[in-house]
């Protein structure tokens, strides 16, 4: 049974910073973890481009392979994070609180990984440098705009630039909170980030206008990005993929995904 109890303001940024100001045993344990099996995937990452991305299972007419899907499903889980933000911030859900953090965190990170699976699906990324700044002239290497490799990054930068623009909004009074608790260069750096806020009334009110406008900008983006996503497929010749239907049937997918993955990180983060 639980019981209500009332906890101060100040108990409660104490309760919630500390994890940010202070590293404990659990956390190097994690880093470390997390370290190796990053190190793993750069070992993974430099076989397959030694051998080639045959070890994907891409090959004819099997032309997209195991990184491409892997983008699709990142890509997918990514959307309800700022969706379910941007829906409760325009209805002023004010139960949405608790929830919406960890879920505008996930999209922003899922983005990051959905955007390094197209560079390694190139099979040689240092390539994509010539392709995207074609210095020299004379290679007569250009971007082609009938391109899907030239859809994602562009969709998924648009998408990854706005949602980090609605979360870094709404993480402004948290620097702030974390920079009058601070000393030393961290007090510089979270005194940048929160660009001079001070609390009053009229910051307040803009920055709920700027979430305001930014939620109503990033709906029509949440779908545009996932129905362009659907058209690497729809554009081949494969049977049963040039059809019309992908794009909303991938936009339902994403936002069952990513509802999903919302839901898991709660369950995780609440036990």
């Amino acid at each position: 049974m639980y019981y209500r109890r009332t906890v101060s303001d100040a108990q409660i940024n104490r309760e919630l910073l500390d994890n940010v100001l202070n590293t404990n045993t659990r956390w190097v344990v994690l880093a470390l973890l997390t370290g190796f099996i990053v190190a793993i995937a750069l070992v993974a990452a430099g076989i397959l481009i030694n051998r080639g991305l045959g070890l994907t299972g891409l090959n004819r007419p099997v032309f997209w392979g195991f990184f491409i899907t892997n983008f699709v499903f990142w890509v997918g889980i990514s959307h309800a994070g700022v969706m379910i933000s941007a829906i409760l911030r325009l209805s002023q859900a004010e139960w949405r609180r608790p929830m919406v953090r960890a879920a505008e965190t996930m999209t922003v990170f899922a983005l990051m990984t959905s955007l390094l699976m197209p560079v390694i699906h190139a099979g040689r990324p240092w390539r994509i440098f010539y392709w995207v700044l074609p210095y020299d002239l004379s290679r007569g290497i250009w971007p082609d705009v009938r391109s899907p490799l030239v859809w994602d990054p562009t969709a998924i930068t648009t998408y990854l630039t706005s949602s980090m623009l609605f979360v870094f909004t709404a993480l402004i009074p948290d620097f702030a909170v974390i920079r009058d608790r601070s000393t030393g260069w961290r007090r510089t750096v979270y005194g940048v980030l929160a660009m001079g806020w001070h609390g009053n009334p009229r910051q307040w009110k803009l920055q709920g206008i700027a979430g305001i406008l930014l939620s109503a900008l990033i709906l029509p983006v949440f779908v545009s990005v996932h129905s362009i996503v659907s058209w690497d497929f729809g554009v081949s010749l494969v049977p049963s993929w040039h059809v019309t239907v992908f794009a909303p049937y991938f936009v339902i997918g994403a936002v069952l995904s990513g509802v999903s993955a919302v839901v898991t990180l709660m369950i995780i983060m609440r036990r």
